[in-house]
C-alpha cells in the first residue's frame, strides 16, 4: 500500500467502498443470468455471486440473493476449497467447482464455484459463485432417492479450468452423465463468466484505490458488522428459547425442534430432539441448515446491513449426528429445501415472546414448492424444466403477508411463457385461493391455484416436491393457521412428493398453503376485512365466522 491509502475508519470512505464491492457482485450477477442457459437459473434467479477476501470470508454479495447460498459459500471456501488447494497451489486462470453436497448447499444440484483472483502474482480475494444445474442425472429433482448415489453425479473439489483452459475430461464426464448436457455445460461457463467479471472488477477497484490486497478493507466491514449484531443481541435478554413444528416428511410426520439460547452477545441455536435422519431426500447437511439459522437471526436482528462474514461470527448452531439436520454422508438430500426452509419459522416461533413485532407467521413458500416435468418431445429429444410455486408469506406485526412469496429462498418463477416453450405444457389456471391466509390482526399471505396440461404427443414425468398438506403453516401471537397444499391429478389426490405421470391432455393441479397469521382476530381492523372482501381475498362466509365481520352496506361504508 502507499500512502494515498484509503482511511478505512473514515465511515463515508469505507460507504463509498463497500457500495462498490456490492455492485461489483451485482455486475457479476448480471452476467451470469443474461448468460445462462437454463430456464432454473436464467429465468428463477436460482444462483447467487459473491466476493470473498483472500482467506475465503465473504466480503459482498450480490443484491438479490439466495440466504442459503450466501452462507454456504464462504463455509465452503474456509472449510474445503482452501485446504485442498492452497493459495500457492493456483495459477492465474484456475477455476474450482464441485457439487458435493457435505462441501456446498446440500444437494447435488448446486454447483459451488471459486476462482482465484491474483495481483501482482499473489491471491488477493476470490470469486464465487453458487448455481443450480437443471439436471444431474440419476433420478430427477425429487424426493423418492433412498441414498446420495441414486441422486445424480457427484463430482469432488476439481479444476473446472486449469491455467485459463477448460479441463475437457471432466466436462466430459459431466456432459455424459445428465440429461441436458448442452444447458449444464452452458451454465457452468455462464459461473466462469461471472467469476471472472467480479476479478477483473476487483482489480480496477483496486488500482483505483492503490491497494495491493483487499484484506484490511475485509477487516475493517467484518469488524463493524459483528459490532453491529453483538450490539442488536444485547438488546435481548439473556435465555433459552424454544419451539418445535411438526411436518409432513416423506411418509411419516417429521419433527423439528431448537432451543436459541441467548448469551450477552452471541447466539447458539440447538436443534437437540430433532427427528433422526430419514431414507429419502429431506434430510438437510450442515451448511444448509446454519445457513437458515443465520438468516433467521439476522432477520430479526440487524436487517439493514448487508450481508457479510461479519454478520454471521457471532452465532453459532449444531444439531445431533444422525438427525435429519445433521445426516450421516450418504443419506440423500435433493429436496432438503423440504425441512430446511422451516428453519427460520421455527426460530421466529421460538422468540415470538422475546421479539413479537419482528417475528413474522410460517410461510407457504416455505418450503417453495416445485415440480420437475421431465420427458420426450415429438422428435425424440430430452426435455426437462422445474417450475416453481409459491404459497402466501407470514404476516408480520405492521402488515399482511404477501401472497405467493418465495420465503425464506427468494427464488423468482419461470414466466409461464418461458417455462412453455421449454416443456409442452399449458398453464391453464394460475389464480389466488381466497380464505387461505391465515387470519389475525394481521392475515397471512394466500396461496395459489394452478393447473398444468400436458400438450405433448407423450406422456409427461412430474416430480413433485411440496410440504405443508397435512400440516398447515402456523400463525405467531395468537394468530391463526393458513390453509393446507393439495396436490390433484384430473381430481385425485396424489402424494404430494411422489412421481405423477400425466399422458396427453391429462391435468396436474396444485393448491400452495396459506401463510400463517400475526395476532389475535379480534384485533383486525373492519376496513381491513372489507378491503379483502372488496379484492376477494376473503370470502362474506369467511369474515362472519372467523372476523364476526358483516359487510358493510353502501350507507355504512360512507
Amino acid at each position: 500500500m502507499s500512502n494515498n491509502t484509503p482511511d478505512f475508519n473514515d465511515p463515508i470512505n469505507l460507504q463509498v467502498m463497500w457500495n462498490r464491492l456490492i455492485f461489483i457482485a451485482d455486475q457479476a450477477d448480471n452476467v451470469l443470468g443474461r448468460t445462462a442457459f437454463s430456464p432454473i437459473v436464467r429465468e428463477n434467479h436460482d444462483y447467487v455471486t459473491v466476493l470473498l477476501d483472500s482467506r475465503g470470508r465473504a466480503l459482498a454479495q450480490c443484491t438479490w440473493s439466495i440466504p442459503v447460498f450466501i452462507t454456504s459459500l464462504p463455509v465452503a471456501a474456509q472449510k474445503y476449497f482452501l485446504p485442498k488447494f492452497p493459495a500457492g497451489t493456483l495459477q492465474e486462470g484456475d477455476v474450482l467447482a464441485t457439487n458435493d453436497p457435505e462441501i456446498g448447499t446440500g444437494h447435488l444440484p448446486d454447483v459451488t464455484m471459486i476462482t482465484p483472483i491474483f495481483r501482482k502474482g499473489k491471491v488477493v480475494a476470490y470469486a464465487g459463485s453458487i448455481a443450480h444445474l437443471p439436471d444431474v442425472g440419476g433420478r430427477p429433482l425429487h424426493s423418492e432417492a433412498s441414498d446420495i448415489f441414486e441422486e445424480g453425479i457427484r463430482f469432488p473439489i476439481v479444476k473446472l479450468h486449469k491455467a485459463g483452459v477448460p479441463n475437457q475430461d471432466v466436462l466430459d464426464i459431466i456432459a455424459a452423465s445428465v440429461r441436458l448436457p448442452t444447458e449444464v455445460l452452458g451454465d457452468l461457463e455462464s459461473m466462469v463468466a461471472a467469476n471472472n467479471v467480479m476479478g477483473r472488477e476487483l482489480l480496477k477497484f483496486l488500482d483505483e484505490y492503490d491497494l495491493d490486497e483487499i484484506d484490511g478493507l475485509a477487516d475493517a466491514i467484518h469488524s463493524r458488522s459483528e459490532a453491529q449484531t453483538r450490539k442488536a443481541i444485547r438488546q435481548w435478554p439473556n435465555g433459552t428459547y424454544t419451539a418445535e413444528v411438526l411436518l409432513d416428511g416423506y411418509d411419516v410426520d417429521v419433527k423439528l425442534k431448537a432451543a436459541v439460547i441467548v448469551k450477552d452477545d452471541s447466539i447458539h441455536v440447538d436443534y437437540a430432539g430433532s427427528s433422526d435422519q430419514v431414507l429419502h431426500s429431506i434430510n438437510c447437511r450442515t451448511n444448509y441448515r446454519y445457513a437458515h439459522s443465520v438468516y433467521a437471526l439476522k432477520c430479526l436482528l440487524d436487517p439493514g446491513t448487508p450481508n457479510n462474514e461479519g454478520c454471521i461470527t457471532p452465532i453459532t448452531d449444531e444439531a445431533p449426528e444422525g438427525s435429519i439436520l445433521n445426516p450421516n454422508q450418504w443419506t440423500a438430500g435433493n429436496s432438503r429445501n423440504l425441512i430446511g426452509h422451516v428453519i427460520p419459522s421455527l426460530i421466529f416461533k421460538a422468540l415470538e415472546k422475546v421479539v413479537p413485532e419482528k417475528v413474522m407467521g410460517d410461510s407457504g413458500g416455505a418450503p417453495i414448492w416445485a415440480a420437475n416435468c421431465v420427458g420426450r418431445r415429438d422428435d425424440g429429444s430430452q426435455y426437462g424444466s422445474v417450475q416453481n410455486f409459491h404459497g402466501g408469506q407470514g404476516a408480520r406485526s405492521e402488515i399482511d403477508g404477501l401472497d405467493t412469496l418465495s420465503f425464506p429462498s427468494n427464488c423468482k418463477v419461470t414466466a409461464i411463457e418461458m417455462f412453455e416453450i421449454a416443456v409442452p405444457v399449458l398453464t391453464e389456471c394460475k389464480e389466488l385461493i381466497a380464505d387461505s391466509g391465515g387470519a389475525g390482526k394481521h392475515r397471512g399471505g394466500l396461496g395459489q391455484r394452478v393447473i398444468l396440461r400436458n400438450l405433448g404427443k407423450g406422456p409427461m414425468s412430474i416430480y413433485l416436491a411440496s410440504e405443508r398438506v397435512r400440516h398447515p403453516c402456523f400463525g405467531v401471537v395468537d394468530g391463526q393457521s393458513g390453509s393446507a397444499g393439495k396436490v390433484n391429478k384430473n381430481g385425485q389426490p396424489q402424494f404430494p412428493k411422489g412421481k405423477v405421470v400425466l399422458k396427453t391432455g391429462e391435468r396436474l393441479e396444485v393448491e400452495t398453503p396459506g401463510g400463517g397469521g400475526w395476532g389475535r382476530t379480534s384485533e383486525r381492523v373492519g376496513g381491513l376485512i372489507e378491503l379483502d372482501l372488496a379484492e376477494g381475498l376473503i370470502t362474506p362466509e369467511a369474515a362472519k365466522e372467523i372476523y364476526r365481520h358483516t359487510r358493510a352496506t353502501p350507507a355504512a361504508a360512507e
